[in-house]
């Protein structure tokens, strides 16, 4: 993060860089990617002294839900945008979620 980088700036560049993450991770035949998955929603929520991005996705068959908080900054913002893709991704490929629970056709988080 630069010094003299701004709430809402570092939020509106994370908000861009992870999105373009999460359309190459979703694209068609883009392996190791979430191939036949679809991104339903990417988000980011600002409250009073926090920002959280949420992911909302399909993927065989599952939906899932994926929030982490961004701000405040704890890693520089390339670094977090990366991490927060990558997590995102080895969470689903490695089964690291529990799918049972009371409604079996429910959201999943992450």
């Amino acid at each position: 993060m630069d010094v003299n980088e701004t709430r809402d700036e570092y939020v509106e560049r994370f908000r861009a860089l992870a999105r373009e993450g999460l359309d190459a991770l979703f694209a068609a035949g883009r392996l190791p990617g979430l191939v036949g998955g679809r991104l339903e929603r990417f988000t980011v929520v600002a409250e009073e002294a926090s920002v959280h991005a949420e992911t909302r996705f399909s993927y065989r068959g599952r939906r899932f839900r994926y929030e982490r908080q961004i701000w405040p900054p704890d890693f520089p913002l390339e670094i977090k945008t990366a991490l927060y893709v990558e997590h995102l991704r080895e969470r689903v490929l490695t089964g690291r979620y529990d799918a049972g629970g009371e409604d079996p056709g429910g959201e999943i988080d992450l």
